[in-house]
């Protein structure tokens, strides 16, 4: 009997415990992944990758292509060096030599018999890749060593890490998630991708803007601090989510929505999803990205045994000072002493606009400088006169080539130069322009004087003149709309009351004299027929500028200045004074984008256009956009600077080379061509094919397909 009772004792013990450790089991399970601390250890299933990237970043330099199979990195059929190949284009064509003699030994040992014979390299490789060659064939990629890159980036990351780690204590995040810039960029500071992706974290435009100003006179992006505080906030956010640091991490590379539903199909094991997840977007990058953060982390601790004798740049010490009025960077470099050079070092958001003169370091900028060198630079910036501090940003200049339109022209009209035209927009010696073309103007003079000076100074006498109305065209411009008519500029300009006669838009409406005849017939003699990117045909004198077809001139490398948008073309509405504009949506536009060029919230543009949260906006799609609260013109300019932005910092990382043609395959997609074939930007894509409708291609299509090189930056 008292058997049975002990039995039954233990058995009650042992239920209690369970039932207790249950909980415990649970609490230590998710104190595992914890917001604050997390064991990264190598997980089962990643071992071959992390091995893999800790030798491409601690063994093999960027003189270095390892040949490799995509889905497994056991296999390396050869490490080449590229320290003899003169140029970056001999190392680009060694590396394709190198792809085309191993496809060619794949493909042969997929079509050779069980027992026939082969060479000595046919049964290395045979030996490596085992079976399944045309696949093989099909996956050979090639990496790059990144050693010296990453020695570099360790030695520049001791002017920052201390304050990226304290951020990264503050937001109560791991400290090994610090390392992600040596992953992301080696910490070059004017890292950019041709993605779009810029800075030390890499932050495209659409993440970036969520967490930093992203614009045409700054780009948090570029700044290591700022960036690094809005790069915590992503990650907490993406922990909040996911519940897990190595999904969590994956998603800064792959993005949240991604990863959530890896984690729906797959659990939250990284290493099931690395090899089982399938998605378009979920390529090499993001299958790698945690083993990269892994291997990266290993050097990182380690670095003395990898690099024997580094020693890291000592911390930057700054002071800073919120600017309260617009200054030009002259300005400051004279009351402050400083070099452009120390200007840039210190702010790196400044973009090239302002670091040039273009335009203002903006109102609210907080500029920093080096702590040795400043005692008080409040004071400093309280001696700058007042004359010297603006309350106002300089005005983009833009002018989109029309009909008629020569380059001698268009630097007459607006009281510049051609070469100062040739100069601002990269145009070649034999000085074409096209219609469409948006070209920049010089810093604009009716801040200090009239927009338009016309010949004859004297004062206009319009009094008693008769008017009628007119509704401005699509194309117009002033000097047309007076040609027109037989009428002077500045007559115009006086009837209208006009401060700036550079901005006209759709619809807009003018009084011009009454006595004015039917538009002029223009002789067609000396002229060119030219067509326009969207088909429209136009004219052009024959003057010292050459019109070409815009698709010629494009594919033959000129600058890529193309307008980024349609003109507004405006709908009445019920609203007095107001007008609505139809908008005609472009790459890479957002309903957030509308909203702040518009001064709207983006709860009154969804509602004014019916649309609910998340709802994605189609390339070419028509939406609605009310003027209550900014002009036409200024939202134009907005939108200009934005896609101004992306070209410029894209052709100031990036070259075109060359072109090719090539056919859409069947089952590829533009997706897959941008970003996993030729890893181009796809609005750079569309704008080499400006005849077609890029998102409507069949199996069949030719495409022209630019092909980039990065530009080395001193």
């Amino acid at each position: 009997m008292a058997t049975r009772l002990q039995i039954h004792w233990i058995l009650l013990q042992f239920f209690l415990l369970s039932f207790l450790a249950s909980p415990l089991e649970a609490k230590l399970a998710d104190n595992r992944h914890s917001l604050s601390q997390y064991h990264f250890s190598v997980p089962s299933g990643l071992q071959t990758q992390v091995n893999f990237w800790k030798k491409i970043y601690s063994q093999y330099t960027t003189d270095h292509a390892i040949v490799h199979d995509i889905n497994d990195l056991n296999v390396v059929y050869e490490v080449v060096n590229l320290a003899n190949e003169v140029s970056e284009r001999a190392k680009e064509r060694k590396r394709e030599q190198i792809k085309s003699h191993y496809k060619k030994i794949l493909r042969a040992l997929a079509r050779k018999k069980p027992n026939a014979k082969l060479t000595a390299e046919e049964s290395r490789v045979a030996h490596l890749v085992k079976n399944g060659y045309y696949r093989a064939a099909r996956n050979i990629r090639v990496q790059i060593g990144q050693k010296d890159r990453f020695r570099e980036g360790l030695v520049r990351s001791g002017q920052y890490m201390p304050q990226i780690r304290k951020i990264f204590n503050d937001y109560g995040l791991p400290q090994e998630l610090t390392v992600l810039p040596h992953v992301e960029s080696s910490f070059q500071l004017n890292a950019y991708s041709s993605a779009g992706a810029a800075g030390v974290w890499q932050f495209t435009r659409r993440t970036g803007r969520r967490y930093l100003k992203v614009g045409y006179t700054v780009d948090e992006r570029m700044d290591p601090i700022l960036a690094t505080v809005a790069a915590a906030k992503l990650l907490k956010r993406n922990f909040k989510h996911l519940q897990s640091w190595p999904l969590a991490i994956t998603a800064y590379n792959h993005g949240l929505q991604g990863m959530k539903r890896a984690k729906r199909l797959h659990g939250a094991d990284i290493a099931r999803i690395t090899n089982r997840y399938r998605s378009r977007t979920f390529g090499f990058a993001s299958q790698n990205f945690y083993s990269e953060f892994l291997a990266a982390l290993d050097v990182v601790r380690n670095y003395r045994k990898y690099f024997p004798g580094l020693k890291v740049d000592p911390p930057l010490r700054t002071v800073s000072v919120a600017f309260r009025h617009n200054l030009d960077v002259r300005t400051v470099m004279k009351y402050f002493n400083m070099t452009a050079e120390e200007i840039n070092k210190y702010n790196y958001s400044l973009r090239k606009p302002v670091l040039s003169g273009q335009k203002r370091i903006p109102k609210g900028f907080v500029f920093k400088a080096p702590a040795e060198k400043f005692a008080d630079i409040e004071r400093l910036y309280a001696q700058i006169p007042g004359s010297l501090k603006h309350h106002r940003q300089i005005p983009s200049k833009w002018h989109t080539v029309r009909r008629g339109d020569t380059l001698s022209g268009i630097a007459a009209r607006f009281g510049t130069r051609v070469g100062t035209l040739k100069r601002l927009n990269r145009i070649g010696r034999r000085s074409r322009i096209y219609v469409g073309q948006v070209l920049r103007l010089p810093q604009p003079k009716w801040m200090k004087r009239a927009p338009i000076q016309v010949a004859g100074s004297q004062p206009v006498n319009i009094t008693g003149l008769k008017t009628v109305s007119y509704h401005v065209r699509r194309h117009d411009n002033l000097f047309k709309i007076a040609r027109r008519f037989s009428t002077d500029q500045k007559i115009l300009v006086a009837l209208n009351r006009m401060k700036n006669p550079d901005y006209l838009y759709p619809g807009q409406v003018l009084q011009v004299p009454e006595h004015v005849s039917s538009i002029q017939v223009v002789k067609k003699a000396d002229r060119l027929v030219i067509k326009s990117a969207n088909g429209a045909k136009a004219q052009s004198k024959r003057a010292d500028v050459t019109l070409k077809f815009a698709n010629n001139a494009i594919i033959r490398g000129s600058n890529l200045n193309r307008p980024a948008f349609l003109p507004v073309s405006f709908t009445p509405t019920m609203h007095k004074d107001s007008k609505v504009g139809d908008i005609t949506v472009d790459l890479g536009e957002t309903l957030s984008h509308y909203a702040e060029w518009a001064n709207l919230t983006l709860r009154e543009l969804r509602r004014f256009n019916h649309r609910r949260s998340g709802n994605t906006l189609k390339f070419h799609e028509k939406i609605k956009v009310p003027f209550y609260r900014v002009s036409p013109a200024e939202f134009e300019t907005r939108r200009q600077e934005y896609h101004k932005a992306v070209q410029e910092d894209f052709f100031s990382n990036y070259r075109v080379n060359k072109t090719l043609v090539r056919k859409i395959k069947k089952g590829e997609t533009l997706w897959e061509i941008s970003n996993d074939i030729y890893f181009i930007p796809f609005w750079l894509l569309s704008y080499y094919n400006p005849e077609r409708d890029i998102n409507s291609l069949s199996v069949g299509d030719s495409v022209v397909i630019p092909l980039i090189t990065k530009i080395k930056q001193s």
